[in-house]
């Protein structure tokens, strides 16, 4: 997980460091959360055993002071303080970084909060009882001072406007659902927007590697540069003319010349015929669906609605301004997925029913998507336990849990071996999952005190329709694991941006804080993470309307 924090929100932005991130410290910028409490348990609820953790192991091994971060060249964000952790492979072990007296723990682990050496030196001291000693020096950097900074990026508005067709960058998708390219209301911010291969925008600027484009006369949004095309293909790069009117008919409406209801197997099509795609947006709010359509002009005075439609109630459409239509889709219950497609001259806005629940046993007959996170990437514990090695047997207990229930499990990762991220909601999407879950553990930021911020489980969420779920996962964990309850996050996670399922990502435990790296060792705190996930799940279908 990236993000892009000041120092003020450190606390709440440790809580999604280790998603993504390829080390076991400060990851790469990226939005700052906004957190939404999470509700207490109801009265109700039969109370679960809060275990705390498990005490440390002990281990009397060689004596080899290792410092896990920093790592060895490490190049330093921060200047003040900053937190450390490692091991010195013996619990028996006194310890001094640059004669500061640090604590040991049983299993030879130690996690401090330091000053950040102006010499880009930490040297380590360790020492046992019987006299034995062992030092170690662990090197960082800082950016250099008086470098030439990197260079702006320049606003480039020379060449436009000018046609710009879309094309793909997802290498696993093969289907236009999985093929959108994401526009964002600024550039290199948050995705908002969704646009098809295929379609055709007027671009009026660029920005680095982004690429200014309307999306109707009266809204831009940014693309990446990776996924845009030029549109004139045989037209001279000096023929002004030809630019000009390519760019010119990128902007004229579409015409939306019919709609129909069409009732498939699990899923209702609200089908648009329109002349040639355009960029869209869906919202949703409980029972409702929006779809905006830029760019597009409507004409429509009949539709026909299914008498046994189970999902979809009424269908109304307005056109908002000259160059844009709204097609509110009022539902039976509240939304559990949908899709949007591109189909033979149409664009299909895909809604998925809701599944028929058997409150006795909630999770029978469901398809669940596991997710053990990373690789690549993850964090690293201060005994060199790695995100990934820690998460897998999480999923594995959640598998046999789910399937104890009577849940079909779609292991998105099943051994030590890597799997692309961008493939993981694409499979789950394949396989029809009806909830799809990450496990993942957490990190902190640069700079980070361990011991004045957060330390508990969060759950993380993007679309409204996981945000039920999302409650009611971190509900479970913080009943069983025995860590705070941090709540749960809007957050903008490449695994909880598909459509078709709720999507929520957990970072149950801290990897990075010794006794929650040495707990997640533990089979039986494996199995509590594991069985917050499951009783989430539970009440999230056994509360589905």
């Amino acid at each position: 997980m990236h993000q892009r924090l000041p120092s003020a929100f450190v606390a709440l932005v440790a809580l999604v460091t280790a998603a993504c991130a390829g080390a076991p410290a400060a990851p790469a910028p990226a939005p700052v959360p906004i957190r939404v409490e999470s509700a207490a348990p109801p009265p109700t609820a039969a109370p679960a055993p809060r275990p705390g953790l498990p005490p440390f192991p002990k281990v009397a091994g060689t004596l080899i002071p290792d410092m896990v971060y920093p790592p060895e060249g490490y190049v330093m964000s921060v200047r003040e303080s900053t937190f450390v952790f490692g091991n010195v492979g013996n619990g028996d072990a006194t310890l001094t970084i640059n004669g500061a007296p640090v604590t040991v723990n049983p299993n030879g682990s130690f996690m401090a909060f330091l000053p950040v050496p102006r010499d880009t030196a930490y040297t380590l001291r360790a020492s046992l009882p019987n006299g034995d000693t062992a030092t170690a020096v662990r090197k960082i950097r800082f950016p250099e001072r008086g470098a030439p900074p990197r260079p702006a990026a320049v606003f480039d508005t020379a060449g436009f406007p000018r046609a710009l067709t879309l094309t793909n960058t997802n290498e696993y998708a093969t289907s236009d659902t999985d093929m959108v390219t994401y526009a964002r209301p600024v550039a290199g911010g948050t995705y908002k927007y969704f646009l098809m291969p295929g379609t055709v925008v007027q671009a009026t600027a660029r920005l680095g590697s982004s690429v200014r484009v309307r999306l109707d006369s009266q809204l831009d949004a940014w693309v990446e540069a990776p996924g845009t095309s030029p549109a004139i293909t045989n037209a001279a790069p000096n023929d002004t003319a030809a630019r000009l009117a390519a760019a010119e008919s990128a902007l004229r409406p579409r015409r939306i010349t019919a709609a129909r209801i069409a009732l498939g197997a699990g899923y209702t099509d609200i089908v648009l015929t329109m002349e040639s795609k355009a960029p869209f947006a869906v919202d949703q709010s409980g029972d409702r669906l929006s779809l905006t359509v830029y760019g597009a002009r409507a004409n429509l005075d009949y539709v026909r609605f299914d008498t046994n439609d189970p999902t979809v109630r009424l269908v109304r459409w307005e056109q908002v301004t000259n160059e844009r239509v709204r097609f509110d889709v009022d539902l039976r219950h509240q939304s559990v997925g949908y899709l949007v497609l591109w189909r033979a001259g149409a664009l299909v806005l895909r809604v998925r029913h809701a599944p028929v629940v058997d409150q006795s046993a909630p999770l029978r007959g469901r398809v669940i998507a596991v997710d053990a996170g990373h690789p690549p990437g993850g964090a690293m514990g201060p005994t060199r336990l790695r995100e990934a090695e820690a998460t897998l047997p999480i999923a594995q207990q959640l598998k046999e849990l789910l399937e104890a229930r009577g849940a079909r499990v779609i292991m998105l990762r099943s051994d030590a071996n890597a799997v692309a991220l961008g493939a993981r909601p694409i499979q789950a999407r394949r396989e029809n999952a009806e909830a799809f879950v990450s496990i993942h553990l957490n990190a902190f930021a640069d700079g980070a005190n361990p011991f004045a911020v957060a330390r508990g489980s969060g759950t993380f969420f993007f679309h409204p329709q996981s945000e039920p779920l999302a409650r009611a996962v971190q509900q479970g964990l913080a009943r069983h694991m025995g860590l705070r309850d941090e709540g749960i996050f809007f957050f903008n996670l490449a695994v909880a941006r598909p459509t078709w399922f709720p999507s929520v990502l957990c970072e149950g435990a801290w990897i990075v804080m010794p006794e929650q790296e040495a707990a997640l060792r533990n089979p039986e705190f494996q199995r509590a993470y594991a069985l917050g996930v499951v009783e989430g799940l539970e009440r999230y279908f056994r509360e589905l309307r």
